[in-house]
């Protein structure tokens, strides 16, 4: 579909868009429930999309432009589906601009027929969807074309060409993919090279899939996730999360981070090798009480290096239980020492856990930088998605 328009004129008034990506609603991690009963994390992703509304209502953009993964899964329940159509009603109703969305990787289906969940959206007054191929949508009183290119046409061979459309002054260009391979926040997205879109052509190319706030080019960006829902949530722990607002025809961009997400820390290593198991918990006690305003409701994490499975028996497992009780998740890895030497092969014997030992071949070996933090969130990934099963009760072989 191509909404097209006359335009009156061609004058480059000042004009003012936002930019959001990976909303990811509906996203589950974790045990822990909200009194009504929903999983907490889930929850959490919804205050941070009432925030990033709220913001916008103040803000009162020209048009809004979400670039993909609206929703987490492809087949979002019932009660993220309601309260995506609240919130994007609530939001029509209180700022008279146009939201266009398109589709990332998350929300498309494998098979056409499935149908997106997006289209209910597309019911919602002033909100334009691109769930399949290339759309191009104009908006005469704005004199701007958006041009969207969702997941499922940058799989195309060739890819769908599109350029600016000179009839109107400003040309924004969406798209949801991976640029490069410097930062990782999530897999299956399509790899996509800017200059196969006539990057020089766009006023500004709105991108969504990596979740951290990252600048592409002087016209590109990523406005990062709204929430932390990366595979790797520890790696990008220290960052904000928010969106972007972007002012033509200059061209400059300002970040707005949210107050919502939920606090992810990151502790400092502990190595344990050669220290007694009272020496161990001390130095673990440390850290968690290093964290700022405590544990309560935070996602920790703290890594112990070098414990034998011999000590890691005699820790004291009540302080600990306590210590998870108190965070939202304490994620207390305890790896073993490896008695081998790096030859290629992961540990013969029986050492930690399957996780443990590929997550540490990808850090020591062969990999290095990027590539094996790439590897080791990949693996991690998997282990996630049998947790998530397992919360589900979904049976581990589907």
């Amino acid at each position: 579909m191509v909404t097209r328009v006359r335009k009156s004129t061609k004058s480059k008034s000042p004009l003012r868009l936002c930019h959001l990506a990976d909303l990811h609603l509906g996203y589950r991690r974790y045990n822990r429930l909200t009194k009504a009963g929903f999983n907490q994390r889930e929850a959490d992703v919804n205050i941070a999309l009432r925030e990033a509304f709220d913001r916008l209502i103040k803000l009162r953009p020209a048009a809004v432009l979400i670039a993909g993964d609206v929703f987490h899964t492809v087949r979002p329940s019932n009660a993220v589906l309601g309260f995506a159509f609240r919130e994007l009603k609530r939001l029509t109703a209180a700022l008279p601009a146009p939201v266009i969305i398109a589709a990332g990787n998350h929300e498309t289906p494998r098979r056409s027929d499935t149908g997106s969940p997006l289209r209910i959206l597309a019911e919602v007054e002033r909100v334009f969807i691109a769930d399949q191929g290339p759309e191009q949508f104009t908006f005469e009183d704005l004199n701007l074309a958006v041009h969207c290119i969702p997941h499922a046409a940058l799989s195309l061979d060739p890819l769908p060409a599109v350029r600016a459309d000179d009839r109107f002054a400003y040309n924004v260009l969406m798209l949801h993919g991976q640029v490069g391979m410097r930062w990782i926040s999530d897999f299956g997205g399509a790899n996509i090279n800017l200059r196969d879109f006539s990057q020089h052509e766009w006023d500004y190319i709105a991108l969504g899939h990596v979740h951290l706030n990252t600048e592409v080019g002087l016209n590109a960006a990523y406005s990062g996730s709204i929430e932390h829902t990366a595979l790797n949530i520890w790696s990008e722990g220290d960052t904000n999360k928010g969106f972007l607002e972007i002012q033509l025809p200059e061209g400059k961009r300002t970040f707005h981070a949210l107050t919502s997400p939920r606090s992810v820390v990151v502790l400092k290593n502990i190595d344990g090798a050669g220290l007694s198991i009272e020496q161990i918990q001390n130095q673990m006690r440390e850290r968690i009480e290093s964290v700022p305003g405590g544990l309560e409701g935070k996602l920790v994490r703290l890594l112990v290096l070098n414990v034998p499975r011999e000590l890691q028996r005699q820790l004291d497992l009540r302080e600990i239980k306590k210590w998870r009780s108190e965070a939202l998740n304490l994620s207390l890895e305890l790896l073993p020492p490896l008695d081998h030497e790096r030859t290629g092969g992961l540990s013969s014997g029986k050492r930690g856990n399957l996780e443990q030992e590929l997550a540490a071949y990808c850090r020591d070996w062969k990999f290095s930088g990027e590539k094996g933090a790439a590897a080791e969130a990949l693996i991690k990934s998997y282990f996630n998605l049998l947790e998530e099963r397992d919360e589900a009760g979904k049976p581990q072989s589907a």
